[in-house]
């Protein structure tokens, strides 16, 4: 990230209650490696894109809610699925994606 990229108090203040990052004793839950990659990828295409946070948060919400967790899911890859759905119909409405199918 850039030096005026936000870090993840930034991020976390940005989500807000709606979709907050999950965490288990205080520290950021990263079960696999992409779901790290994840984060990140979005962190920068909203850097990049000039996007809103509050925009993605909205996307966000709505992915959480849509998503139905396979039972042997776990919350963290739940949420970064989300996480990456919520991405592509940001990208998706900004023009920069075709419209998810």
């Amino acid at each position: 990230m850039s030096a005026d990229a936000p870090g993840l108090a930034s991020v976390d203040h940005e989500l807000g209650d709606e979709a907050p990052l999950p965490r288990d004793n205080g520290e950021l839950v990263f079960e696999e490696p992409w779901q790290g990659r994840a984060l990140g990828m979005g962190v920068v295409a909203l850097e990049r894109t000039g996007a809103s946070w509050s925009g993605f948060r909205r996307h966000l919400a709505a992915a959480i809610a849509a998503h139905k967790p396979d039972p042997d899911e776990s919350e963290a890859t739940a949420y970064y699925a989300s996480w990456l759905d919520a991405l592509e119909a940001l990208l998706a409405e900004c023009g920069l994606l075709g419209q998810p199918q």
